[in-house]
């Protein structure tokens, strides 16, 4: 490399102690590089303007003090004959994810979370469904108010046929539908970037208006209720956005919403966000229903328990 020494600003000067090049050094041209360079002694700051957005990538999209309200709260009373939703993530993701579900009841505009369970290291559908069948004959049990209440699965449907499977395995359940969606005459919810933006969006506005609570340990419907309440903790305090670089020199960075940081996984949190947004999708737009013996149904959202 050629280099020079730069000339004397003023007699009696020395020489320049270091010799500038002619050509500058090549740097990375990621954003993070030149942040980390100009801010090398205050982290806190390359956190905050980390892709120019002031958050925390490694703190979660919800604020910890909603989290503890939402399981510290009292919840609301039940209502005879009101709507149970259940939200199925169907471990389609991968041989690492779970088999996950959720269900919560709608009242005047709150959420609440009435049960749940986990299958972990399964792919067994048979065992799938016997476990949705027996959560929903529990919540039948459970609670005199819900003997004959109507019961809504949403599963989500991203990959393959799994919400199609899961409506012929349990459609002889009696008060039992599928959310179908009628543009593309399929079962399921499909999710997308911007849903996961959106779904996240209108969890934490609920969570901060103190409008999500849980029902108490005795009366949560799982076979094992503090694993699954404190699990369900665990995701919502780790669940961010993140950055993934592309695969090659071609594709742009990308920022998602996930919680599966260290090993963790985040199916429960992304069942309950799918039912809070697509139960407010549904009550202002309506929907059909699939059920009671394979009849396709219309449900409008002024119906009982979706809006409250």
């Amino acid at each position: 490399m050629a280099i020079i020494h730069a000339p004397h600003a003023l007699e009696g000067l020395g020489p320049s102690p270091k010799p500038i090049p002619l050509v500058a050094k090549p740097q990375p041209l990621t954003p993070l590089y030149h942040v980390q360079t100009i801010m090398g002694d205050r982290p806190d700051l390359i956190v905050s303007e980390l892709a120019g957005l002031a958050f925390d990538a490694q703190q979660s999209i919800f604020r910890p003090v909603d989290i503890d309200t939402m399981f510290s709260q009292e919840p609301y009373k039940s209502v005879i004959g009101e709507d149970i939703f259940i939200v199925i993530d169907p471990a389609a993701g991968g041989p690492n994810s779970d088999y996950a579900f959720v269900s919560f009841t709608r009242l005047r505009g709150s959420v609440r979370i009435v049960g749940g369970e986990i299958l972990s290291g399964c792919k067994d559908p048979a065992k799938q469904f016997d476990l949705v069948e027996d959560h929903i004959r529990r919540l039948r049990i459970q609670c005199a108010q819900w003997n004959k209440s109507r019961i809504v699965i949403y599963v989500e449907r991203n990959l393959g046929h799994e919400a199609e499977h899961h409506k012929y395995a349990l459609k002889h359940l009696p008060g039992v539908y599928f959310r179908e969606d009628a543009k593309e005459s399929r079962v399921g919810v499909l999710t997308t970037a911007s849903v996961k933006m959106g779904m996240a969006t209108g969890l934490n506005i609920m969570l901060r208006e103190q409008r999500v609570c849980c029902l108490p340990e005795k009366e949560f419907v799982c076979k094992q209720p503090r694993e699954f309440v404190i699990r369900l903790r665990d995701q919502m305090n780790v669940y961010a956005l993140q950055f993934k670089d592309g695969t090659d020199v071609f594709c742009k960075q990308r920022m998602v919403l996930s919680g599966k940081i260290g090993g963790m996984k985040d199916d429960i949190i992304i069942c309950l966000q799918l039912g809070i947004f697509f139960t407010d999708w549904d009550a202002q737009h309506g929907l059909k229903l699939f059920g009671e013996g394979g009849d396709l149904r219309s449900w409008q959202g002024e119906t009982t328990g979706v809006l409250g």
